[in-house]
């Protein structure tokens, strides 16, 4: 823990239901982590069961499991209630659409607590008109990239000063040395001169499909392609179709799962490639940059924004698999400009996304709020 300086120490809780762990749930564990490295007290609030609850255990004051069974879940509603008059929270922030009418109603009824929401997603959220009044009512809404802020805007017409854009970060595990290219091939079963990679939970929206077919348009026999990334129960069908179509193309293809450590994954690539249909912003493509991966992303949503494009790295029309298989093929013929690039991505993401700083924006957004807290109840004592 470190000392925090001029920075009030804040009781903060942490709302997070998710059940498996994508780029949004890795950004709140090292935000728990962060936080807890500025000295700040930071509690949790997960369902029974959290794979959250391994990563964050030795950064919180306590783990207050709760059903958090969806946005008209009252009765957790009430319980977090308790949560934050019991402790003396000051800042309730959910990351989870299902999470957001919780933790507002909670910090409303605590009377004491201030509400933040972080929107991971770019999918629009249900609009009506209970999740309008309360997302009014939360102090503020950070959005991972200007992308989803805008949607944010136009779909609830929220004022502009209440949702702020704040990307996610390059994490430490995320700069740390890559092991040597041999020996993570040979871990690996990597045989090919060349390798192609895709990083996400498996799912239609994921463009993994799109991957495999501009893979086989591709025709080139030095190839394999790795695909990262675990399905769901819900996706389990999904996960049976890529692996038939990888066969019916002809192609190597490496299903590997869910991965903790990645630096192999990427020690052995020489390009990433992103295919999703839509990203409010992607860890996964931070992480290939951070690591001196070249990459290719369709241009949907939050990686327009991170990659510049023709400088530090590639980006191609949404869902189009035979311009997105052209670019793929440029940048294996021409391995000098795969390398120029990747070097200027790694500097850029570092600096873009530097953890201190960006962890800072949040901590002041915090701070912000509880200064709010303050000035209105000096208000009303001194009416």
């Amino acid at each position: 823990m470190v000392a925090l300086g001029l920075v009030k120490p804040m009781r903060i809780l942490q709302v997070c239901s998710a059940m498996e762990i994508g780029g949004g749930e890795l950004h709140v564990a090292d935000l728990v982590a962060g936080l807890h490295e500025r000295g700040h007290e930071v509690h949790v609030a997960v369902r029974p069961g959290s794979p959250l609850l391994e990563r964050v255990h030795s950064h919180i004051v306590a783990a207050h499991v709760l059903p958090l069974r969806n946005s008209l879940d009252g009765l957790s509603a009430y319980r977090l209630s308790r949560v934050i008059r019991d402790h003396a929270i000051e800042i309730v922030h959910a990351h989870l659409g299902r999470d957001y009418l919780p933790a507002i109603a909670a910090a409303l009824w605590s009377g004491r607590a201030r509400a933040i929401l972080t929107r991971h997603h770019y999918l629009p959220l249900r609009r009506n008109v209970l999740s309008r009044a309360a997302l009014r009512r939360a102090e503020r809404i950070i959005a991972v990239s200007e992308f989803v802020r805008r949607g944010l805007l136009a779909q609830f017409g929220l004022p502009e000063t209440q949702v702020v854009t704040i990307p996610n970060w390059v994490r430490g595990e995320d700069i740390a040395p890559l092991p040597e290219r041999a020996k993570a091939r040979a871990r690996l079963g990597l045989t090919r001169p060349l390798v192609i990679t895709t990083v996400g939970q498996l799912a239609p929206a994921k463009g993994q499909e799109d991957f495999l077919r501009a893979a086989a348009l591709l025709g080139r026999a030095d190839c394999e392609f790795l695909i990262v990334g675990a399905a769901s129960a819900k996706q389990r069908a999904f996960e049976g179709r890529l692996r038939r179509l990888a066969r019916e193309l002809g192609l190597r293809v490496h299903l590997l799962g869910h991965v903790d450590d990645l630096r192999p994954v990427w020690a052995a690539s020489d390009l990433f490639v992103l295919p999703s249909h839509g990203e409010g912003f992607s860890l996964a493509l931070v992480q290939a940059m951070a690591a001196g991966v070249p990459v290719i992303a369709f241009a949907a949503g939050g990686p327009a924004e991170i990659i510049v494009h023709g400088e530090t790295g590639f980006l191609v029309p949404p869902r189009d698999v035979r311009a997105l298989a052209e670019c793929i093929w440029k940048l294996l013929e021409d391995p000098e400009r795969r390398a120029r690039v990747a070097e200027a991505a790694g500097a850029a993401v570092r600096q873009r996304f530097d953890r201190a700083r960006i962890l800072r924006q949040i901590e002041s957004v915090y701070e912000a709020a509880c200064d709010r807290t303050v000035s209105l109840r000096s208000h009303a004592l001194a009416k």
